[in-house]
């Protein structure tokens, strides 16, 4: 192996980390997977007694975006879900629309602590700051770094899926050539290997902060959408299906919905495809 590598493989000791460090029940582990969403959607009607579950993949050949969209991984990449029992992890139906952008806030900070890492006190100041793309992808310095899918199964209620892929070993100067204007991985960004383990714990522990019932989609957590809306400002178009919306984005308000300002009506969307026109 070389000097700046490391082994983005699980051992059995680092399954037994995340569970004993993490708020997680059980790992689904696997080398290779389809799509780690649609493993957990397979494994919820028998999951009674393992949430909260995650199931883990080294790679994925069929990862899933919003709509049909696929997320790119290879080697090195961070490709996990996360399967919730919704009464128990305290997440009423009604807030279930704002997940997506907590869980976005979650992995900001996660990835912004592993920044850090290593970076003399001086030099703090200057790290780049994680934005959220509403609704569910995470950006640094322009570029995406994570994609979030959620997920509620149609067959069992009560349950929720957290899906997340994190750039993290798998350097863009591997991806396709569409990609590599558009995306970043941090060890482009830091110039050095990250252990997969740490970065998986760092994120669930982020996840667990703020995805408590008593601290749940309170001031900070709507301040911090707010903050790193990275599409505040910009003239987008908001693709809803029967019809585009265009204007400029006014940034996000306390229930989680996009604040487009269409010829001076603003309109509040809570779902939709956002690409930016300038």
């Amino acid at each position: 192996m070389k000097k700046n590598e490391t082994d983005n493989r699980f051992s059995p000791t680092d399954l037994e980390r995340i569970v004993s460090e993490t708020f997680v029940a059980q790992v689904d582990y696997h080398e290779t997977v389809g799509s780690t969403n649609d493993r957990a959607l397979e494994l919820s009607p028998a999951a009674e007694d393992q949430f909260p579950l995650l199931v883990l993949a080294e790679s994925q050949t069929a990862g899933r975006g919003r709509g049909t969209n696929q997320w790119w991984s290879s080697c090195g990449a961070l490709t996990f879900s996360v399967l919730l029992a919704t009464e128990a992890a305290g997440l009423p139906t009604e807030r279930w629309p704002q997940v997506s952008l907590t869980v976005g806030l979650a992995v900001c900070e996660a990835l912004e602590e592993l920044l850090a890492r290593g970076v003399p006190t001086t030099s703090l100041a200057v790290l780049p700051m994680a934005s959220l793309k509403w609704p569910n992808d995470v950006y640094i310095e322009g570029r995406k770094i994570c994609g979030v899918l959620v997920e509620a199964p149609r067959d069992r209620q009560g349950r929720l899926l957290l899906g997340i892929g994190i750039n993290v070993n798998n350097s863009v100067n591997n991806a396709p050539a569409e990609l590599k204007s558009t995306a970043t991985a941090l060890c482009d960004l830091t110039g050095r290997q990250v252990a997969l383990t740490d970065a998986l714990i760092e994120v669930l522990k982020r996840l667990a902060e703020r995805l408590q019932p008593s601290d749940l989609w309170n001031a900070q957590v709507r301040e911090g959408w707010r903050r790193r809306c990275l599409l505040t400002g910009q003239k987008i178009c908001v693709d809803l299906g029967v019809r585009q919306s265009e204007g400029v984005c006014r940034g996000i308000d306390d229930e989680g919905a996009l604040l487009l300002d269409a010829e001076g009506q603003v309109e509040r969307h809570f779902a939709g495809v956002v690409t930016r026109l300038e």
